[in-house]
């Protein structure tokens, strides 16, 4: 005798999932909602809006048959799975910034996110969707899939009409609620995230003047998630940057201090390379000025410009072999400071701007931004589930890729200092790092919430002797913005008379 399990109403069983999907993967948003003081009454109005809402959506794509709806919510339970991992262990809000980033990550970026209790996660979502997936529907007729559609708006409108006092508390967090609410918030700020992309114009471009300059080679290094906080130069109580350190005090460098405008990089490499929305960016204008234009980077997601020389990372990685780097350290910022002799003997008599855009101590494993054996401080942390290590651990591991940052920046100096070309270099890491604090790690947190652990960045500033008769610093500010590079950089090409130029975003004199 076989046991048959009754269909449910599809109505039924869209509740049941609205409701499984709320308790399972939006734990995080709950939890937000009683941080910050919302209380229970605000519990159970999300709560409200979520099932509603979620009825109301899934009615809706039950129009395609109850095979496709079926796979939509074994899908959406995968998905909201693997999001919930993301939220509760970095801590992270899939707003359209972030999944902007997501959409922008290479594989190799996305693999040391992998591992842990990831697969943990993801078992629960198949599960979940598996159970989705085999639960018996009763077929219903379009006219009760409209009024489950309508009652569920009705509803969510009533308590919203009759919860006024707590629309104040939504509306100061919507942009954390909307990266915490699954599947809403990876989905429609993935789609958003898309489509900001996919709406390309034209980009203006600046007038040009005439390049009076010769020979003169700018160096642009990008660091990546270079938190102020951690360098010895600024105080921290660690000796993470001895080299700096030594040419600090004897007055070879400037360590200045920067706020990021940005917690994500692709937001911030727009402030350091443009001088205006909708206009070319700064190698794109310099290459168009005749400057050569190089830029190298470990890193894949350069911006769209038009450059004398950006080779895909296999090209970099042949180049470097055949200049005689050491293939173990091919893979690290060492090799971008090393290669420069090659670059300035491969464009001995041009002006030359050569952009580095470093791994610097992007996370989770920051193991993997130094090479093997570099670890001045010890122990330190393996892991990508960066709350599964000591917080002594995981600090010494960002640490050693902060000290490995000052061997780079003192390998670069050295190669500045010996040409007799007239040469500077800027250093500004894009944004800082959460290690932890306040139980935030890595970067991304919407900006105006953000610590100032992911907005405080070290700018640092070298002019060689050969340059430094004819170019100055003005005064030290206490605090510089990112967007001072563009014109900065102008400025030592001799292009103050340039319709791009800003005197007052240049630090020079």
């Amino acid at each position: 005798m076989s046991l048959r399990v009754a269909p449910l109403p599809l109505s039924w069983g869209l509740l049941l999932y609205s409701v499984v999907s709320l308790i399972l993967f939006n734990l995080p948003l709950l939890g937000f909602v009683l941080r910050e003081n919302g209380g229970f009454s605000v519990v159970f109005s999300v709560c409200a809006a979520y099932i509603c809402t979620t009825n109301m959506v899934f009615v809706a794509l039950s129009v395609f048959g109850l095979r496709v709806l079926r796979f939509l919510c074994a899908l959406f339970s995968l998905l909201n799975a693997l999001a919930l991992y993301f939220v509760s262990t970095y801590h992270a809000l899939l707003t359209k910034d972030m999944m902007g980033n997501v959409l922008h990550t290479n594989f190799k970026e996305a693999s040391a996110f992998l591992g842990g209790h990831l697969w943990a996660y993801a078992l629960l979502g198949l599960v979940v969707g598996a159970i989705f997936w085999v639960l018996p529907l009763k077929p219903s007729p379009f006219k009760s899939k409209a009024y489950f559609f309508l009652g569920s708006g009705l509803v969510f409108a009533l308590w919203g009409a009759t919860h006024t006092k707590q629309w104040l508390f939504f509306d100061r967090h919507a942009k954390a609620i909307g990266g915490l609410v699954a599947p809403y918030n990876y989905s429609i700020n993935a789609a958003r995230a898309a489509l900001a992309h996919l709406k390309h114009t034209p980009l203006k471009r600046f007038g040009l003047v005439p390049l009076q300059a010769q020979g003169r080679v700018v160096v642009l290094a990008i660091g990546e998630s270079a938190r102020r906080a951690n360098y010895g130069i600024y105080g921290y109580n660690k000796p993470t940057t001895p080299k700096l350190q030594e040419l600090l005090n004897h007055h070879e460098i400037l360590a200045l201090k920067a706020t990021s405008c940005a917690t994500y990089t692709t937001a911030v490499l727009a402030c350091i390379l443009n001088a205006k929305s909708g206009y070319e960016n700064l190698p794109l204008f310099l290459h168009r000025q005749g400057v050569k234009v190089v830029w190298l980077s470990l890193n894949d997601g350069p911006p769209p410009m038009d450059v004398d020389w950006s080779p895909p990372l296999l090209e970099l990685h042949q180049w470097f072999r055949q200049a005689g780097l050491d293939p173990k350290i091919i893979d690290y910022d060492e090799a971008l400071a090393l290669a420069l002799p090659h670059l300035l003997a491969r464009y001995p008599k041009d002006n030359l701007l050569v952009i580095l855009h470093l791994k610097g101590s992007h996370g989770p494993l920051y193991v993997d931004k130094v090479p093997k054996g570099f670890a001045p401080f010890k122990p330190i942390c393996t892991h990508s589930e960066l709350n599964m290590c000591q917080s002594t651990a995981l600090i010494n591991a960002y640490d050693n890729t902060i000290a490995y940052n000052d061997k780079v920046l003192g390998l670069l100096v050295q190669d500045l200092h010996h040409t007799p070309r007239q040469a500077v270099l800027l250093y500004m890491s894009d944004h800082g790092e959460s290690l932890g604090e306040h139980g935030l790690y890595l970067h991304g947190t919407p900006y105006l919430i953000a610590p100032d652990f992911q907005k405080q960045v070290p700018f640092i500033v070298y002019i060689n002797p050969a340059f430094q008769t004819s170019l100055q610093t003005k005064p030290i500010k206490s605090n510089y913005h990112q967007d001072v590079i563009f014109s900065s950089v102008l400025h030592a090409f001799g292009l103050q008379k340039s319709p791009a130029y800003n005197p007052h975003l240049d630090i020079f004199q």
